[in-house]
């Protein structure tokens, strides 16, 4: 498998490109997003992007995050955008929103699986059947009298193997490869990750956060899908009606009453 490569990912992408404008590949790191803080702290630009072959200790949004070397995209990057406490799940609705993107560009039929997995689904009898792709995780970040920061981390399965996947995740993991039949060069998929981030955080920093929600819908595999949900001991069963720009889901029960479900409090049941 081809390494990753910084000159053949970053780069002036555009006019006015900001994120993967700058960036390192690693070999081996305890976490992209431990590096990002760092650098961050060290004071690289906005949109900064940190690369690994290999996490030792990486995190997903509920665990642990698992890639053998070579075989993933894993990265962290710094983002500086102000924004209230109350809309930085935008920042990872926004990450959602650009893996998905890059993901489908490469051939691969991706959706968003609330609130920020990577996803492809399949019909199955009674039930959609899901297979994780990889997620997004967002850390907010003091910066004393400044505004705070953003570090986005994204993990993606590209060129494993069956074997290669933890056997006993929920939801079942599958990679790029498996789900096309033939292995990906990382490098350009990365190099169009970084072209989908830098576009859709402009949209963000412009304020255009209707339009950000508008294609997460367009890519939610759960959006007028009837689910069950999981809220404080008990299950319900609704229709997904959309997303707010603070992360909760909109859920309409059976009776018709729309709920705000919160991934702190709810867990999804397919």
């Amino acid at each position: 498998m081809k390494p990753l490569r910084a000159e053949a990912i970053f780069g002036a992408q555009e006019t006015a490109a900001v994120v993967g404008a700058l960036g390192e590949v690693l070999q081996s790191v305890s976490s992209t997003m431990d590096v990002a803080r760092e650098r961050l702290r060290a004071g690289v630009d906005d949109g900064y992007v940190v690369l690994a072959e290999h996490q030792s200790a990486g995190r997903g949004r509920t665990g642990s995050w698992d890639c053998p070397p070579g075989c993933g995209l894993l990265l962290g990057v710094v983002l500086k955008i102000g924004l209230p406490a109350a809309e930085q799940k935008l920042v990872a609705i926004m990450g959602a929103v650009a893996a998905v993107e890059a993901v489908c560009r490469a051939g691969v039929p991706a959706q968003i699986k609330w609130p920020n997995d990577v996803v492809v689904t399949r019909e199955g009898p009674g039930a959609l059947q899901v297979r994780k792709l990889g997620g997004v995780l967002v850390e907010r970040v003091a910066r004393g009298d400044a505004a705070p920061a953003h570090l986005l981390g994204i993990g993606l399965n590209v060129n494993q193997s069956a074997g290669e996947l933890p056997q006993d995740a929920v939801p079942k993991p599958t990679s790029m490869r498996i789900e096309r039949g033939r292995e990906f060069d990382r490098n350009t998929l990365c190099r169009a990750l970084l072209q989908e981030l830098n576009s859709w955080y402009r949209r963000l920093a412009r304020g255009q956060h209707e339009h950000i929600l508008a294609r997460w819908r367009r890519r939610s595999c759960l959006v007028g899908r009837q689910v069950r949900a999981r809220v404080q001991g008990h299950v319900l069963t609704g229709t997904v009606a959309g997303i707010r720009s603070t992360g909760e889901l909109i859920f309409q029960d059976a009776a018709g009453r729309r709920l705000l479900l919160s991934d702190d409090k709810a867990r999804l049941l397919l």
